[in-house]
């Protein structure tokens, strides 16, 4: 795909089969010159998003090398969802490709048009186009607890507000920004049944043109950033492909109402004090620990710069866990608990644990970490009150010390008066 490139990643191509051994290959860029051995880890996601949450390790590592393969099969439907991307661990560094489809193999001369196509699409979006962001649903994870029937599996509320309707927790994997949609004027048609309903009017929609890259897929959401509004992708057509590899996108979305339950996903620089449902609870602890233990925002990954840091990892080790492998970090399997990080570098599961002292481990493999925060968690003892939190272990630190202004308070009830 053109907009595989990615220092020091020159391109990541597929040669996919359904049903048999799929074979991944890379270039890296010439300029590229840091010491050896190079060890590169293919992984697999359902999503195309570089910062999904949904990225898992396929085969062994690869030293030295230029070629993975994947034996297994991944597909099914009428849809394909895989894409592959690599990490590549120095001596001194780590990096993350872009994510790489599997739709079609170009050879040098049809990726350098690609590439073309795309960059002057880019040139003409930054006069016309509409930025915005782009959601896209967990299609696979844990499954909802509140909307999906136990014994149908079936979605039983398409507006819950702890999955969206995606039937799986969390929801949604964090949002891209991008400015590559071209919208055309809206269309908005009103019906007047005498009879029966009265005047009934009908969604608004709206057609796009957008860059090929990331894949898109029916239900996905595309947020105008200027207003706001939230569309759903319903329809989706090529218009321009190079040996069936998809260069632009032309798609139909329709608006979603404004009392739905998408327009309470974060796309980034909402207020720590928004009140939100409330997270996901992984663990078997009996205190739920999330990225506003110790005040809002207080764990929230942040850079020194204190823009927010999202598709990055949170690892929980017992503190006396870390204590024992230094000078060197504990291995990540050995975490008692973890977690990840959307808009806004808040977490996307609470972690329920017990009493005690522990390390947080917060890393973005290539870009941010690792970064070491201790806390103690501590057992309320007047109200829901929060425990201490202990001063980082090496600065700087990346935890947020953003304080929001406060908003009014809201109705004592539930937020989704479930």
């Amino acid at each position: 795909m053109p907009e595989s490139r990615v220092f020091p990643f020159r391109r990541v191509s597929v040669d996919h089969m359904v049903r048999g051994t799929t074979r991944v290959w890379w270039q890296l860029e010439p300029t590229f010159n840091e010491p050896g051995p190079y060890v590169f880890q293919l992984q697999l996601g359902k999503t195309g998003l570089r910062d999904a949450t949904d990225w898992v390790n396929i085969s062994a590592p690869v030293v030295n090398g230029y070629l993975a393969y994947d034996p297994a099969w991944h597909e099914s439907g009428y849809d394909l969802l895989s894409h592959y991307r690599l990490t590549l661990t120095t001596p001194t560094n780590t990096y993350v490709s872009q994510a790489a489809s599997c739709f079609g193999e170009l050879n040098e001369h049809d990726w350098l048009l690609a590439r073309e196509v795309v960059r002057k699409e880019k040139v003409r979006h930054k006069l016309v186009s509409v930025p915005g962001y782009l959601i896209k649903p967990m299609r696979f994870g844990k499954p909802c607890p509140r909307c999906r029937d136990p014994l149908t599996q079936e979605v039983t509320d398409s507006d819950c507000p702890v999955c969206n309707g995606t039937s799986f927790e969390v929801g949604y994997h964090p949002p891209l920004e991008m400015q590559c949609w071209d919208l055309s004027p809206q269309t908005i048609t009103e019906h007047v049944d005498t009879n029966m309903k009265g005047s009934t009017r009908d969604n608004p929609y709206v057609s796009a043109r957008v860059i090929g890259f990331p894949a898109l897929n029916k239900n996905d959401i595309w947020v105008n950033g200027t207003s706001d509004e939230r569309w759903l992708v319903e329809s989706i057509q090529i218009s321009a492909a190079i040996r069936n590899v998809p260069v632009i996108y032309q798609v139909q979305m329709g608006l979603m109402a404004f009392n739905n339950s998408v327009y309470a996903i974060e796309v980034g620089g909402e207020s720590a004090t928004r009140r939100v449902p409330p997270l996901p609870l992984e663990g078997c602890g009996i205190l739920a620990v999330d990225h506003n233990y110790g005040g809002p925002d207080n764990l929230a990954y942040r850079s020194g710069s204190d823009c927010a840091i999202e598709g990055a990892h949170v690892y929980v080790f017992l503190k006396s866990d870390y204590l024992a492998a230094q000078p060197a970090l504990p291995a990540r399997s050995a975490a008692i608990g973890n977690t990840t990080t959307a808009a806004n570098g808040r977490w996307t599961t609470a972690l329920k644990l017990n009493p005690g002292d522990y390390a947080l481990l917060f890393e973005k493999p290539g870009e941010y970490g690792p970064n070491i925060h201790l806390i103690t968690v501590a057992t309320p003892t007047v109200g829901p009150g929060y425990a201490f939190t202990a001063p980082p272990v090496q600065p700087p630190v990346v935890i947020s010390k953003y304080s929001p202004k406060p908003e009014k308070p809201g109705p004592k009830e539930d937020f989704w008066n479930v």
